[in-house]
């Protein structure tokens, strides 16, 4: 399954949970860089950070009767995801949002991210959910355009009122991208597509309706 594939099927598995910017942004990032512009390229994370992007992917999706984040490798896959697939900008976006993690568990907890409590580590993630999705309606409402003259809202969508050419996408908030990509990760993988999720490793017949029982697993596709 290509990349491509991956990304549409998940999309569609978790209802449409990945956000617009960062559809575009991976496979835009993905037709466009090669193999040689992604083994030049300069991102990665250093060996602590590595270690928090892998923890946190694992308070997101954790280890219970089927593996979690780690053992689904998704650490690695979203540092691969972000080298090959994003920006410059949205790198730079996400290592910052790291570094803010760390500082905001310094100044709340006197400790590093992966020194504090699992209680303490989920406090500052819900804290920074709410910040993506501040950053999010900020980006939304940035979007608006108003006449000067009638104080109207316009529709960005118009091309009288929209020059492409003078705007760019923002980079999707860190926390956002973080789930996306673990969500991404864990169900495109070997553990989860097996073990989280019903997997039919020949499929036979096309059934068009059939019947779902109670606490069955959703279908890996």
């Amino acid at each position: 399954m290509n990349r491509r594939d991956a990304m549409q099927r998940v999309a569609f598995l978790m209802g449409g949970a990945l956000s617009a910017p960062t559809m575009i942004a991976m496979l835009e990032g993905c037709k466009s860089n090669t193999a040689t512009e992604a083994a030049t390229s300069g991102f990665s994370f250093s060996t602590d950070y590595k270690n928090l992007v892998s923890e946190i992917a694992e308070i997101i999706i954790p280890k219970t009767s089927t593996p979690g984040a780690k053992d689904a490798g998704v650490g690695p896959f979203i540092e691969l995801m972000l080298k090959d697939c994003y920006t410059p900008a949205q790198q730079a976006h996400f290592t910052k949002g790291l570094d803010d993690l760390e500082a905001a568990s310094v100044k709340d907890n006197g400790k590093k991210f992966l020194e504090s409590t699992p209680e303490q580590q989920t406090v500052l993630l819900k804290k920074f959910e709410q910040m993506a999705n501040d950053e999010l309606k900020q980006q939304e409402q940035s979007k608006k355009i108003v006449d000067n003259e009638t104080g109207l809202v316009k529709d960005p969508k118009d091309p009288k009122t929209n020059d492409k050419s003078k705007k760019e996408t923002p980079p999707v908030p860190f926390f956002k991208l973080m789930k996306e990509l673990t969500l991404l990760g864990y169900f495109t993988s070997e553990a989860g597509a097996k073990n989280a999720l019903a997997y039919v490793e020949v499929p036979g017949r096309y059934d068009g309706c059939v019947k779902m029982t109670p606490g069955q697993k959703v279908w890996a596709l």
